[in-house]
């Protein structure tokens, strides 16, 4: 499983060279390859969605759990889907429990 992000700014690529011979970069990007042998030679990668723990393998299986942001298969959004956004107030609560609210000031 590799979790990297791909962001294609100036701030991440940085600027061409100047008069002086210096390159600008504002940040780093990173990523971060994890594989199953990692953990045991007969250790199994699987995606979990909402949890750490992924199901019980076979006793001779070790299930270790790649955590992921959504669930599998994909679904499509619905038309009536609206996409979240830092900036928005959100009153109904989300799956764990919890409404978003933005401050005014």
């Amino acid at each position: 499983m590799l979790v990297t992000s791909a962001n294609l700014s100036k701030q991440a690529w940085g600027e061409a060279t100047n008069s002086a011979g210096e390159i600008r970069i504002c940040s780093y990007e990173i990523g971060v390859m994890v594989w199953p042998e990692l953990f045991s030679e007969k250790a199994i990668m699987v995606p979990t969605f909402k949890s750490d723990t992924p199901p019980a393998g076979k006793e001779d299986e070790l299930m270790v759990g790649a955590r992921m942001p959504y669930n599998l298969p994909l679904v499509p959004y619905a038309k009536d889907d609206v996409p979240w956004c830092a900036t928005s107030t959100y009153t109904e609560p989300d799956w764990t429990g919890e409404t978003w609210g933005v401050a005014q000031g």
